[in-house]
Formats: structure tokens, sequence, C-alpha cells
């Protein structure tokens, strides 16, 4: 009779212990049949979406401005389902300005999101009241970012109550010599904003702004006023007044350490000041004076004659490092150059990259580098062809399923966020702003677009109401159609995707 209680306490562990081993049971075959459900719904759901996306994929393919047209199109799960739409996607094609994606990973991987660009400053002689008995030298360290807000501030921070400059101002521009300009860029893009070379001291973008007046339909424009105008830059104007109604059909025309440019084309009628943005074609001599002329007009003493570029560093006189500019962090960089498209900063960082990793910044080997970071994540990278960082030049080519490929190993990287936060988003931010803002894909899709003369493409990540999430590359060459009719006519598709 004494051991009838512990016989009840033990019988009832026993039973509290098969009772929660049949409720544990009991919750993972939930779980279990939650999870079959959920992947046989996500099933159903991509063939659904694979079927509905197929009729509209042919719908644009049935178009009359797409005959003779060619499509390259990828869009794969990496998140959540099994769900995978191809079209010749191992097609390679043109892919214009989408090819920023690779430069931009592959410098996130070789420099971090934290890498910054270093301008340095020294001097020779003396420094006293005032007075710089010496030379002031500028050394470029390949930063596209740099102002000459910033320059002439570090100046000014390095030699306080700064007076006069009694000996030269130098550009260091060893990093990266003469080679400033892609060779396979073509001659329409050289001369503009966005052709413009990459120096190893570059500032305010490498960039100058045309004034324009035009007249009537078919007259020549007149030149109001360049900005900044060095005594070196000469333009003139065979650009003639198009049609009312009609844009900036301009293009000015140069060629590397020339000091002429040709503005033709077409530009609005009747317009007093219209303005056009060209871009400078010795950017290391252009920075230099521009910052002898900007001390000038602050009172400062500077002999304008007395500016000089140096390209070999053995060529330099000894000096005493005094200060520095810093750049923001490649994360800002990146940011700017997919959301905004800005092909300097894409060509900076694959030149920059080239140099750090081989020491040579040839063509071949700024374009194999980049191929090569890609390739250490696990991206097969043959059949991609690079002529340079930014896609500007029409010799790029490569297919949606290399891009597709791209995306998804980045996604598994630490590199990831800094990468997708550089993104813009459909309908909302950057290259992406007037897409897809009225349907469904308006802030789901984060990613970058491309266009140069017939064509067109889109590359990134789809956030899908389900909880996928997919990486896609659409690249469509030789339509016959204005560029807008295009990407109109893609819409529909991210539409699909989204849902």
């Amino acid at each position: 009779m004494s051991n009838l209680p512990r016989i009840c306490e033990i019988n009832e562990v026993n039973m509290n212990t098969n009772l929660i081993k049949s409720s544990f049971l009991t919750v993972s075959k939930i779980l279990f049949f939650n999870l079959i459900l959920q992947f046989l719904f996500l099933q159903a759901n991509a063939q659904t979406k694979n079927q509905i996306l197929e009729g509209e994929f042919r719908k644009f393919l049935d178009h009359e401005w797409m005959k003779g047209a060619s499509v390259s199109f990828h869009v794969k799960s990496i998140k959540g389902s099994d769900f995978e739409y191809k079209h010749d996607a191992q097609r390679a094609l043109t892919p214009a300005s989408i090819t920023k994606l690779l430069t931009t990973s592959a410098g996130l991987f070789q420099l971090g999101k934290d890498f910054q660009f270093i301008t340095k400053i020294s001097h020779t002689g003396t420094y006293n009241e005032g007075v710089l008995n010496g030379n002031l030298i500028i050394h470029g360290g390949g930063d596209p970012t740099l102002t000459l807000i910033a320059l002439d501030s570090a100046v000014k921070a390095c030699f306080p109550a700064l007076k006069e400059i009694k000996g030269e101002i130098i550009v260091d521009a060893s990093l990266y010599g003469t080679r400033t300009t892609p060779p396979n860029w073509v001659w329409e893009d050289l001369g503009n904003y966005y052709g413009v070379g990459i120096a190893s001291l570059n500032l305010n973008d490498n960039m100058f702004k045309l004034y324009l007046k035009t007249g009537a339909t078919g007259s020549v424009a007149s030149i109001n006023k360049i900005d900044p105008h060095p005594p070196y830059l000469h333009i003139t104007s065979e650009v003639t007044a198009g049609k009312k109604g009609t844009g900036d059909n301009s293009f000015l025309f140069s060629a590397p350490y020339s000091d002429r440019h040709i503005i033709r084309g077409t530009l609005p009628p009747n317009r007093s000041n219209f303005r056009v943005k060209g871009g400078v074609t010795d950017p290391d001599y252009h920075a230099v004076w521009m910052l002898a002329d900007t001390l000038q007009s602050q009172g400062i003493t500077v002999n304008k004659e007395r500016l000089k570029v140096e390209y070999q560093q053995k060529n330099l006189p000894p000096s005493k490092a005094i200060g520095e500019i810093k750049s923001r962090p490649l994360s800002w960089i990146i940011d700017k150059t997919n959301k905004k498209s800005i092909n300097l900063y894409a060509e900076s960082i694959a030149k920059y990259v080239s140099n750090k990793k081989t020491g040579s910044i040839v063509p071949d080997s700024i374009t194999s580098t980049l191929l090569n970071e890609l390739a250490t994540v696990g991206v097969n990278t043959e059949g991609i062809y690079l002529e340079d960082g930014s896609g500007l030049s029409p010799f790029d080519a490569f297919s949606a399923s290399h891009m597709t490929s791209v995306l998804e190993k980045i996604y598994h990287t630490p590199q990831y966020e800094a990468f997708h936060n550089s993104l813009a988003v459909t309908g909302v931010s950057g290259t992406l702003k007037y897409f897809c803002r009225y349907n469904q894909a308006k802030g789901k899709v984060y990613g970058k677009s491309g266009s140069m003369r017939r064509v067109r493409s889109y590359a990134g990540y789809i956030n899908t109401d389900s909880g996928d999430i997919l990486a896609f590359t659409i690249i469509v060459n030789n339509f016959s159609c204005k560029s807008k009719v295009v990407r109109k006519a893609m819409e529909p598709l991210l539409g699909i995707l989204v849902k």
C-alpha cells in the first residue's frame, strides 16, 4: 500500500509523456502536410504562371515591329519554387547598360562596399605666411566622384590662408597614364558627357555645359555660352533646329586629347538657351586648369602658364605629403552607377579593379578581370564578351541566362545587400522610375535597364505576391519601333511575373 502513490505518480508521468509525444507527432504531421500543400501549390502556381506568361510573351513576339528582332529571355526562381521560363536564353545579344550589374558586383567582390578612392595632395619647397615656395602636386587616385568644391577646399585646408603658389601645379596622372577611353566605343558617343574618358584625376564628372540658341526649323544654332570655358576648348556648331515637338537629337563629336568638338544633329526650334552636356577630352589637364582658375578667382596668385600633367611617376619631383581626399564608400558609388546609369562611374570601377588585381589597364585586362571576379562566385563566364565596364560599346554581348546566373550567385553572397540596395525600383526610382508604374509590378521589381539604338534590356529581381523571388533578364535587339514602345509592351510580362 505504501508504494501505491509512487506507482500512480509514475503512471501520471508516463501519461503526460505520451500526450506530449502524441501532440508533437500531430503538430509534425500538420506541419509536414502544410509543407506538402505549399509545395504543391507553388508547383501548380508555377505551371499556371508559365502558361500565362507564354501566352503574353507570344503576343510580344507577334508585334509587327518585332519581325527580324532577337530576344533572349530568362526568368528563374531563386527562392520558394521551381519556376523557370526561357526563350532563347542562351543567345548572346548586345545588352547595353545592364552590363553595369556585372561591373558593380565585381567591384563589390574585389574592393568591398566600404572601399574609398583616395586623391592625395603633396608639395615641394616650403610654405610660409601664405606663400608656397614650390610646387603643388595633386596625385590622381581614379576617383570618379571628385568635385571641384572638394578639391578646392582640401587645398586650402592643407595651406591655411593661401595667397600665392610660386611653383607649378602638377597633376600626377601616373595611375592610368593616357589610357582614358575604351577603344571600342563609337565615334557618335565620344565628346558627349556619357562618353567621357576615365582619367587618374577626374573632376565634376569630366563634363562641360553648352548653351545654344535655336531658331526656325533648318537654321543652324548659335552658341551662347560654354561653362566652364577653358581656352583650349573650341566648339563648332553645325547643329540645326528640328521640327516642332522634337527633342534633343544632337551629338558632340571629338576624340581623346583633341581640343575641338563639333556639335551636329537637331535641337528643338526657337529656344533661347538650350543646354547640351559635353565631355572633356583631356580630364587630367582640365582638372588642374579648373583648380587654378578657381584659386585665381579667389584672389590667390597662380601662374596658369605653369600647369602640368605628369604621366610617369619617375618624372615627379620628390615631395612632402600634406593631405588627402577620400571619396564616399563604394556602396554609395554603385548606388549612383546603377540607379542613374553613370558610365564614368562604371568604367572607373572596372579600371581600378583591374589595376589593383593585375597591375594592368589595357582593355583585355580590364574585361578579363571583371569576368574572373564573377567566376570566383561560380558564374560560368564562357560566352560573355565584354569590351568595357558600362555597356556603352555595341560590341558587348551576353545572354539572358548569363545575367540571370550572375544575379542568382550574387543573391547568395555577403555582398548582396549592398548590391540590391543599388538597384532601381519599378515605378519609383532610377532608370525604372517610368517602367511598370501603372501595373501590378510597381514597387516589386528591383533592377537595371539598358538602352541604345535598337537595344532594350532589363535585369534584376522580382518579389512575387506569393513570397517567391525571381531573377530575370530580358534583352531585345533590332526592333523597328521606338524604344518606349518596346518598354510598354514588356510591362505586362512583369505584371504576370509578380503574381
